[in-house]
C-alpha cells in the first residue's frame, strides 16, 4: 500500500493507485471465484497429487516454476497450478470416483474448457493448452 507521500518498504514497484490497475489486479477475482466454487474448509494441499519428475527441477519445479496441487480431504476434488505450458502428471487415486471429469481453468479471464472424463485409475499425463499459466480441476 505504497504511495509517493511516503517511503517506500520491500522496494515495490510502483504506488498501489498504479497497481490496482494492473491486469493480475483484475485476474484475481477469477482465481478467488475458483477456489470459493469448491468446499473450502476440508480443502488440504497436496503435492502428492502430482507424479515427480525425474529432473528435480522440472516437477512440482522450484520457484516461479513451483506446480502445486491441493485437493478436498475426501477426494471429491483436486487443482493442480501449473505455471508454465509443461506437460505434467496426475496420481488420479487421490480423487474419489470411478471417473473424474477434468477441465482448465484461465485465471486471466475466468474461463473454464472442459478436457473430458476419464476412468479412475493410474497415473495422467496432462499438457496445458497453452504456455499461459492454468489450474486444472477435477
Amino acid at each position: 500500500m505504497w504511495s509517493p507521500q511516503r517511503k517506500p518498504i520491500n522496494n515495490p514497484l510502483m504506488p498501489w493507485s498504479e497497481a490496482i490497475n494492473q491486469p493480475g489486479a483484475a485476474q484475481m477475482q477469477h482465481a478467488r471465484a475458483l477456489l470459493e466454487s469448491r468446499p473450502f474448509l476440508t480443502r488440504i494441499p497436496d503435492d502428492e497429487v502430482l507424479v515427480a519428475s525425474s529432473i528435480p527441477t522440472a516437477m512440482p519445479g522450484t520457484g516461479c516454476y513451483h506446480f502445486c496441487a491441493t485437493r478436498d480431504s475426501a477426494g471429491s476434488y483436486a487443482m493442480v497450478y501449473a505455471p508454465v505450458g509443461r506437460s505434467f502428471k496426475v496420481r488420479m487415486d487421490k480423487i474419489g470416483g470411478a471417473r473424474v471429469k477434468a477441465w482448465w481453468f484461465n485465471p486471466r479471464g475466468g474461463e473454464a474448457t472442459a478436457i473430458g472424463t476419464f476412468a479412475n485409475r493410474g497415473k495422467r499425463e496432462f499438457t496445458p493448452p497453452n504456455p499461459e499459466r492454468c489450474l486444472i480441476g477435477c
